[in-house]
């Protein structure tokens, strides 16, 4: 029975703390963001913007466009729905993977 799922011990696991934090990504993805305030308005990168319409939350990392409607919960969510990443391509991306 040891042998049939010794591959698992190989695998790599998801872990969430290893992803970046949302003052860490967020300024990487958008130039000049105000990042000493709990909330920020920005472009958003989902449609044409031409006004400030994105709302991200610089501490847990959440986002919610006010005109275009796409939000998420989390860095992670962002990279999936900005990147149009599968959630290993993702996690992948922000090296949230561990051995």
């Amino acid at each position: 029975m040891e042998k049939r799922y010794s591959h698992y011990k190989h695998m790599q696991n998801f872990n969430r703390n290893l992803l970046p934090t949302p003052k860490e990504y967020y300024p990487k993805e958008f130039i000049n963001l105000n990042i000493n305030s709990r909330w920020v308005k920005v472009r958003c990168p989902f449609h044409n913007d031409r006004i400030p319409s994105l709302s991200i939350n610089l501490i847990y990392g959440g986002f919610k466009c006010w005109s275009c409607g796409t939000h998420g919960g989390d860095v992670l969510a962002y990279q999936m729905k900005r990147y149009n990443q599968s959630f290993k391509e993702a996690v992948t991306a922000l090296n949230a993977w561990e051995t």
